[in-house]
């Protein structure tokens, strides 16, 4: 598997009225975890001849990366603690101008999972806010996260499935 763990410090701010990790929280864990991930260094020579020392981050240049989707399944309640929950973050596809991550919320063993969810990042060129290609340096970085989709459990059959 080619995800990273990313160990996320929980605050007691982030617990709403019914005592768990509220809903819009867990996105800001993802959230988290995907800035870092896209910010990691990676040592020249080690992804597919890697020149220098650069980051996913680094090679978005003056270009910009936003959301374009994303979804979560809540799986089991989050409740406080004082040792930090882990997000495992990977990359399932790789389009144009795009890319998914995969995240899985969860005990650092992977014991438990409280949420699974996916995110459609998109590149869009600053000037004209329009899709820009991934560069092929940008889709040799993402590709040492790749690993397969995330299953959704819960998704609701599609209209005239």
């Amino acid at each position: 598997m080619s995800s990273l763990l990313i160990p996320i410090q929980m605050r007691f701010g982030d617990i709403d009225s019914y005592g768990h990790v509220n809903n819009v929280t867990m996105l800001q864990y993802l959230e988290d975890a995907r800035v870092l991930l896209t910010a990691r260094r990676v040592p020249a020579g080690t992804v597919g001849g890697l020149d220098r020392e650069t980051s996913f981050r680094d090679e978005v240049g003056d270009r910009l990366t936003v959301i374009g989707r994303q979804e979560i399944e809540y799986t089991e309640q989050l409740l406080y603690r004082a040792e930090p929950i882990h997000v495992r973050v990977w990359v399932s596809a790789v389009g144009g101008s795009s890319f998914v991550l995969d995240y899985a919320v969860q005990e650092e063993d992977g014991s438990r999972v409280y949420a699974v969810a996916q995110t459609v990042v998109v590149q869009i060129d600053r000037a004209t806010g329009r899709p820009a290609r991934l560069t092929e340096l940008q889709r040799t970085l993402l590709g040492q996260w790749a690993d397969e989709p995330t299953r959704f459990a819960r998704r609701p059959a599609t209209a005239g499935a």
